[in-house]
This record gives structure tokens, sequence and C-alpha cells, in this order.
């Protein structure tokens, strides 16, 4: 999905860093109550790694298992949803989650020199026991990189949130509690500081 602007948020869809409120086209039933709107919590690092384990591989139950979490009602519930009203909450979820920044200008919440990288949060989070809302990362090493595939055993996400952690200097538990488009704006830290020219 293109990056958006609040100009673009179209008038069913209510944005926040922590959630997002989508009108529905018409009535539908929600944990045996029927609704005209759906609210889906900001996802959080812990949440789209347990969908994917439980998946199994499929996308479409992945998706369903993630967003039934993230409403908090039943797949089921997600299932009898028109066509219309599912794409809007995946829409929603595309807002909440915008594609991570690559390109070659560096966005306003993100500042990179040689040393490190600072990341703006798009809401405070708790890291070693504080209320933080902005993230550095240090330059990575190659003893860095190292020890994270080590540790990892071969697991690729395992092994990016053990490096992002030791060069965030924090717990792994801790960035796993992340707002997922915080955990991508990262990355894109990281990606900046890993690139030749990316400083």
């Amino acid at each position: 999905m293109n990056k958006v602007t609040l100009e673009e948020v179209p008038a069913w869809l209510s944005l926040s860093a922590l959630a997002a409120v989508v009108t529905l086209t018409r009535p539908s039933n929600a944990n045996g109550v029927q609704v005209e709107t759906l609210t889906l919590r900001a996802p959080v690092v812990r949440e789209v790694r347990a969908a994917d384990r439980a998946s199994n591989s499929d996308e479409v139950q992945r998706e369903l298992m993630l967003f039934a979490g993230l409403v908090e009602v039943g797949i089921k519930d997600l299932e009898d949803l028109k066509l219309a009203d599912y794409r809007r909450v995946q829409a929603a979820y595309s807002y909440m989650v915008p594609d991570t920044d690559y390109s070659d200008s560096i966005p306003p919440w993100l500042s990179v020199n040689t040393d490190r990288a600072l990341v703006t949060l798009t809401c405070p989070s708790v890291i070693n026991g504080v209320s933080v809302d902005t993230l550095a990362l240090r330059s990575p090493t190659v003893r860095d990189v190292r020890t994270a595939n080590r540790d990892a055993g071969g697991d690729d996400e395992q092994r990016e949130l053990i490096l992002l952690a030791a060069l965030a200097g924090a717990p792994v538990a801790d960035l796993e509690g992340l707002k997922l488009a915080d955990f991508n704006r990262l990355q894109a830290g990281y990606f900046r500081m890993d690139q030749e020219d990316g400083v």
C-alpha cells in the first residue's frame, strides 16, 4: 500500500496511534451484539509473531487470526462480515502499519548519523521499565550480527529481534511489546545504518 497522509484517510475511518475505528457499511454481529463500528487496536510485534506461528503459513488464516485478536471478536464474526467491510478492516490495518520508508529521503521521525539512529515512536512505550517516546539504536558491529545469528537458531525474525534489542540496549520482550509501526521504524533506522551510503 502506498504511503498515506492524513488528508487521504477516508471518512469511514478514525485513526490514532493506538487504534483505528472502522464504520461499517451496515451493522454486523460482533460477539453476539449488532455493531456499526469495529475498533482495531494497534498491533504489537508479539501478536504478529504469534499469528505467524499459529497459521501454519496460511496467509488468509494468519490475517484472520491477527485481526480477530486486534478487534477482540471471533474469527467467525470476521468471516461473516460483508466483503466491503472486511476490506475496510484490511485498509484500517494498512493505515496503522504503513510500509516502512526505505526511500532516499529521511522521514521526520528518524535521525541518523554514523554512530546511531534515533527513532521517534508513534506513541510512548515501556523499555527497561521506563516509558519512552524515542529509541536510539547504536551502530551495529560484526560481533553484534554474529551473536544474533548464533542466538537465533536459524529463525530470521528472532535474529532481527535479538540484534535490534542489543543495539537499543533493551530486552527482546520489550521490543516484542512495541507497536508494529514503531518496530518498522526501528527496522528503517537499522537499514539506514547498515547501508554503506545510508548516512
